[in-house]
């Protein structure tokens, strides 16, 4: 019976360790600015019919690139608009429904941009504004 009730407390002091544990990558610090890094915009916003649909969506975005590439940015922006413009254009209401349809268009617009400019300095891209009405 002493060796049960042993069992029993010890079992409830690791499980109580394992709950009340936290993931050392939970802590995190302050977010390190990464100086070779910039927001470029790529002309105003996006307006354009949604596919199959009577609705229009409007897109406003940054790029995060490394500041190497802005000058780049800016010459090849009509051919990166473009391109925009024709996935944006591509994506029916469903496709853009939701938080999950706006991280597939920002993954999208992301490899199509990487393609134009050949490299994979650019970062991210991140929605200023996101309407589909």
């Amino acid at each position: 019976i002493i060796i049960l009730l042993l069992l029993v407390i010890i079992s409830g002091i690791i499980i109580y360790m394992l709950i009340n544990s936290q993931p050392k990558d939970a802590v995190e610090g302050p977010r390190k600015i990464d100086k070779n890094l910039i927001m470029a915009t790529v002309g105003d916003s996006f307006v354009n019919n949604v596919k199959d649909s009577k609705k229009i969506c409007k897109i406003t975005l940054k790029i995060e690139i490394n500041k190497e590439l802005a000058e780049l940015v800016a010459n090849r922006e009509s051919e990166i608009r473009d391109k925009i413009n024709a996935i944006v254009r591509s994506k029916t209401e469903e496709d853009l429904a939701g938080q999950e349809g706006q991280i597939k268009l920002q993954k999208e617009i992301l490899a199509a941009v990487q393609r134009i400019l050949n490299s994979k300095d650019v970062v991210n891209v991140y929605f200023d504004e996101f309407i589909v009405q």
